[in-house]
């Protein structure tokens, strides 16, 4: 059975470039079958040669409960090599709580002059295109990307490697868990302005680079 599954991946994507049916359709399989299709595709991904790193830093942790986006990272990767690495600040539409504003310093006066997400997104969304994305626990940034991106009629993001779920695959990994923090401590990666999304998207390049050769 489990060869016939990542056989019948291979002959899906021959056919028509994509894996989203087979994501969408795993539920088909047991809980074996699914590992398995996990992992063929997140081999596949890693052997790309232009990857995205992108990080959010948010004033909380659900968009369906009115939480906004404040700044969006990005860390370029090309041909296994890091490039361009940069952040943009966002204005949300309500005051960043200060707790927030405690873990990130990011406060109300950074962002009043900073462009909406409703100008932002769109030019981030064409930016991206149909690259790899990559984030350290992938679900949450894509959560408040896709929850704004179909807000404003964009295309949702599904072409993603999140590294949290590849340090569940890499079996060498004796961090006592998967956070971004503990994951560069372990691998000796600086990460020097943690919960700031530019830095946070460095550290996570570098992480990456770190175990994809691991699996």
């Amino acid at each position: 059975r489990a060869m016939d599954v990542t056989e019948m991946i291979r002959q899906h994507i021959a056919q028509s470039g994509s894996e989203c049916n087979i994501i969408c359709d795993m539920k088909c399989f047991d809980d074996t079958c699914i590992k398995q299709i996990e992992f063929f595709i997140i081999k596949r991904r890693i052997t790309m040669k232009e990857y995205i790193v992108v990080d959010l830093e948010t004033t909380g942790l659900d968009p369906y409960k009115g939480c906004e986006i404040i700044e969006i990272g990005v860390t370029e990767i090309t041909q296994g090599k890091i490039g361009r690495n940069y952040s943009r600040l966002i204005k949300p539409k309500n005051h960043i709580p200060y707790f927030i504003t405690e873990i990130t310093n990011i406060s109300d006066d950074m962002v009043e002059n900073e462009e909406s997400i409703e100008q932002v997104l769109p030019r981030f969304r064409e930016y991206l295109g149909d690259k790899i994305m990559i984030a350290h626990n992938a679900k949450f940034d894509l959560k408040f990307l896709n929850y704004y991106l179909e807000a404003l009629n964009l295309e949702p993001i599904t072409n993603y490697i999140c590294t949290l779920e590849m340090l569940k695959q890499v079996k060498s990994y004796n961090g006592k868990n998967k956070k971004l923090e503990t994951a560069c401590s372990y691998y000796n990666i600086e990460n020097k302005n943690a919960h700031r999304a530019d830095s946070d998207t460095l550290a996570t390049a570098k992480l990456f680079l770190t175990i994809k050769d691991k699996i």
